[in-house]
């Protein structure tokens, strides 16, 4: 993301400030749960994953509230919501809904035409992407830092979940990741397609950096989960095959 340098002076100026972190906002006091999720919601079950895998009981918690890394949270969202550009802004808001096109069109903005059978994995390895993550956001509960923080933080748009880890992230870098293995060529590419997604959610205030980078870290753990499964390579072995791609 642009504007680091940026971020870690405004961190240094502004830790000197604690009447920012004691609590959250008199505003936010009282509320334990963002607005209803949209019609559809999480699936009921992931695809290849079983859900009850030893890692997710594992993986880290959220950062306590008043805590140093939920402080520094806060001021590097406060900073970069001084300094975002109009481009930011746009882009952030390109990459709004969350989609697998955001990083398919990496590879191919026909992507899903070209190798439908690939698609078809793509699509089943986000059930278990977004089932995973969802089960974590509810066990963790974190509120959007505009919820937590309403007189502090403004969003460009609101989002109806819990905060940590990022879905977006999460999702995004598993299918970076799965399609790394059939275009080695691109895998940096989408990577950072990816990261630049995720920073997206900082820069629109609907995510602290801790939600996005524990997202990104639950994406190369669902992908490791699902490389384990034997499932999931006859079927990436099998679209690979019918659409003519190598696999790595």
């Amino acid at each position: 993301m642009k504007n680091r340098l940026n971020i870690v002076l405004c961190t240094l100026v502004l830790v000197s400030c604690p009447c920012l972190f004691a609590t959250a906002d008199p505003a936010s006091q009282g509320s334990t749960n963002p607005a209803p999720s949209p019609a559809g919601g999480p699936p009921q079950k992931p695809y290849y994953l079983t859900g009850n895998e030893d890692v997710w009981h594992d993986f880290p918690s959220k950062p306590a509230l008043g805590s140093p890394v939920d402080q520094t949270d806060l001021l590097i969202t406060l900073s970069v919501q001084a300094s975002r550009t109009e481009d930011q802004k746009n882009e952030s808001f390109r990459d709004k809904s969350y989609s697998i096109k955001l990083v398919t069109d990496v590879i191919d903005a026909d992507f899903e035409t070209k190798y439908p059978n690939i698609f078809k994995v793509l699509n089943n390895a986000d059930i278990d992407s977004y089932f995973i993550n969802t089960m974590i956001k509810k066990a963790n509960g974190r509120l959007r830092p505009y919820v937590q923080h309403p007189t502090l933080v403004v969003p460009l748009f609101t989002v109806s979940d819990f905060s940590y880890p990022s879905g977006h992230a999460s999702g995004l870098e598993l299918q970076a990741q799965i399609l790394g293995r059939l275009f080695p060529a691109q895998s940096s590419a989408l990577l950072n397609r990816a990261r630049q997604i995720a920073d997206g959610r900082v820069v629109a205030g609907v995510h602290y950096t801790s939600d996005t980078e524990a997202g990104l870290a639950l994406g190369d753990l669902v992908f490791t989960q699902l490389e384990a499964k034997t499932e999931f390579q006859r079927d990436l072995t099998a679209g690979a095959a019918k659409d003519q791609l190598p696999l790595k």
